[in-house]
């Protein structure tokens, strides 16, 4: 048939107009060289048609909305401690209070009032919001009022029942069973994630496989081959459903459904990039799911690799950039661990099966499963080694695959892929050197919302020094914000770390980021200290000031011809006594003193300086209402350009020969 082989060529254009409109237009220019390609290999009926549906995507595509309502009634599709996830029709609502009485698939009607909550606009930091709209939630509420619910009995609360166990191997059943995590698990899952092995332990294909084919071995005494395939995929189908959405749970499912349907017309790759193509029409926000770009991707690859017998040492391959883009680590033998717990894996999985029907009498061996399993990841854990990586350039990506690629060709024609292989690797020793070669510096306003922390990275690693942690009291900043951040920039050790005063809000984080992160000094007091190329002033007064914050470090650095000075919380007694003690100083650069208080940022100040940038680290509708609009005035009356946190997220003044340039979040 005229389609069968040729699906991939139609939804290929299909997905990058996708893409074009969620990531970038510069991807249009693409579908133009693949036009081209299809004409010059005379496929006029794929040309065509490509043409066409392209775009019919393009005049057509739509972004799914929020409901914006405040009453909601619907199904309970998932629950935490702090929230529960209301299903209605496409659109799913995340409602956060106390929900004790509630159970999942619940039909329940609530009223409740906007929930807003302060995105992080740090350079790529976790985007909350579309990781919200991946999953169909488009609307966040705060709980006022519970109208009515009605508890529906559910094959989710029969299994539920079924591996209630006082055991501790409750936590893995809840996992291989349910699909869900509780406080336990979640503690194994980071180390699971680290080790690049997490895969193994969350619903994929791989227990899909496992579970159909147990699921057939007790069908074979009553049914035909295909029978046993049809009712199986059936069973599957309704246990999938009956736990919470699972992505790769789904792509597995459906990869194994749909073929026994269209087999006849399409290939297994036609199938998928349908399918592909159909989930990313159905909520483009998938593009920011990182489940679903693992996911997807892998087992493209898989399919590509599927007749090779080296296709499963080749395939851990094109999973590096995806893990170093997550973990901006790559763990050295995580394939080679991978290979050895997956037979593990299985006999723990198909126990849990046997549990499932036998309950007790299978509690031991399971138990003792369990506990080797929990030794095996500890001791691999202790001796595990890692590499670290900088956030992955495009150029970098755009290579590795375009080699990948031309290595998987070579396979499929049974070509030796030796030096593509080669040259992989060296592509990724290169970049794993890219931070000891890299020509650029810069000093960041790191968005750590009421608070301060600025870094500065000098070109060729040279030197990385923080000045200043922030701290928020419920949330640990050093481990949410300022060490993916870190290692995003190649950096995996800090130089120095300057505290300025020991407010919260400028050393909070302190104490975790020494836990997590390789620091080498810390500085609260000094004189002159020099750090690479750098030298760091402290501009001390021959007097005590009983405010804390009028004993902030004032830090004065001069970084490719810009002038810095970094006034800490100082308030206008301060300045004045600075004013009378230098006269003058030239800064270009002035880090706004508490956060833009009106306190602060006093006409002394400006007496003595004339700056053209300023920085303001705040948090955004903070209860103290920084800045204050006199403060701002002021500055505006100087005639210097104003960069909140708040406002623009994380700023950057980025440097590169004797060239400075400013960036926030959304570009310059």
């Amino acid at each position: 048939m005229f389609i069968k082989g040729k699906g991939f060529y139609l939804a290929l254009p299909l997905l990058v107009v996708v893409l074009a409109k969620m990531l970038h237009p510069i991807l249009y220019v693409f579908l133009i060289f693949y036009f081209i390609f299809l004409y010059l290999k005379h496929f006029k009926i794929l040309l065509s048609v490509s043409l066409l549906l392209s775009f019919l995507l393009f005049l057509f595509f739509y972004l799914p909305q929020p409901l914006n309502q405040n009453e909601i009634s619907g199904k309970v599709v998932s629950k935490d401690d702090q929230s529960i996830v209301v299903k209605r029709g496409y659109h799913k609502v995340k409602v956060y209070g106390e929900f004790k009485n509630i159970s999942l698939f619940d039909n329940i009607s609530l009223i409740g009032k906007p929930y807003n909550f302060h995105q992080i606009q740090n350079d790529y930091a976790f985007n909350y919001q579309y990781y919200l709209y991946s999953l169909n939630i488009f609307d966040t509420l705060q709980l006022e009022k519970i109208k009515s619910n009605q508890h529906q009995d559910h094959l989710y609360h029969y299994l539920e029942k079924r591996i209630k166990t006082s055991s501790k191997v409750k936590s893995l059943l809840s996992l291989f069973i349910l699909g869900t995590k509780d406080e336990q698990m979640k503690e194994y899952y980071q180390k699971l994630t680290q080790l690049s092995i997490v895969h193994l332990f969350a619903l994929s294909g791989m227990h899909l496989t496992i579970l159909q084919k147990w699921l057939m071995n007790f069908l074979k005494f009553f049914f035909s081959k295909k029978g046993q395939k049809c009712i199986s995929l059936i069973l599957i189908g309704v246990y999938m459903f009956s736990i919470p959405y699972n992505i790769s749970y789904l792509r597995a499912y459906l990869m194994l459904f749909l073929p026994m349907i269209f087999g006849k017309w399409l290939n297994q790759l036609d199938i998928f990039s349908f399918l592909t193509v159909g989930m990313l029409m159905y909520n483009p926000y998938l593009v920011y799911n990182l489940s679903f770009i693992f996911s997807y991707l892998i087992y493209f690859f898989i399919l590509l690799l599927q007749n090779q017998k080296a296709g499963k040492y080749y395939l851990f391959l094109g999973s590096i950039p995806i893990i170093i883009s997550i973990q901006h680590v790559l763990p050295v033998f995580s394939f080679l661990i991978g290979i050895l717990l997956m037979p593990y894996i299985e006999i723990i999985y198909k126990s849990m099966l046997y549990y499932l029907l036998l309950g007790k009498y299978v509690l031991p061996f399971l138990s003792l499963e369990y506990e080797l399993l929990l030794k095996m990841i500890a001791f691999i854990y202790d001796f595990s080694f890692t590499l670290p990586f900088s956030q992955p350039t495009l150029f970098f990506i755009g290579v590795y695959y375009y080699l990948y690629l031309k290595g998987i060709y070579k396979l499929n024609v049974n070509r030796k892929v030796t030096q593509e292989v080669c040259l992989l690797l060296s592509v990724l020793l290169a970049f794993y050197f890219y931070p000891y070669y890299n020509m650029k510096g810069q000093v960041v306003m790191i968005d750590v919302g009421q608070g301060d922390c600025f870094f500065i990275q000098q070109p060729y690693a040279r030197g990385n020094v923080l000045i200043d942690t922030g701290g928020l009291q419920k949330s640990d900043l050093a481990t949410s914000r300022l060490i993916p951040y870190l290692q995003s920039q190649g950096v995996f050790y800090l130089d120095a770390v300057f505290i300025s005063h020991e407010d919260y809000d400028h050393c909070g984080a302190l104490t975790s980021l020494k836990e997590h992160f390789k620091v080498k000094k810390v500085i609260y007091d000094f004189k002159k200290k020099t750090i690479g190329d750098l030298v760091f002033k402290n501009l001390a007064l021959d007097k005590y000031y009983t405010n804390s914050n009028d004993r902030s470090s004032i830090i004065y650095v001069t970084i490719n011809h810009l002038n810095y000075l970094f006034t800490g919380d100082i308030s206008k007694e301060v300045e004045s006594d600075l004013y009378q003690t230098y006269h003058h100083l030239d800064v270009d650069v002035l880090k706004v003193a508490h956060h833009g208080s009106s306190s602060s940022s006093s006409d002394d100040l400006f007496k003595m300086i004339d700056p053209k940038v300023a920085l303001i680290s705040v948090g955004k509708n903070n209860r103290y209402r920084h800045p204050s609009y006199l403060t701002l005035n002021r500055l505006e009356a100087y005639g210097v350009k104003i960069y909140r946190s708040d406002l623009q997220g994380m700023v950057k003044i980025v440097y590169y020969g004797g060239k400075n340039y400013v960036m926030t979040s959304s570009g310059f």
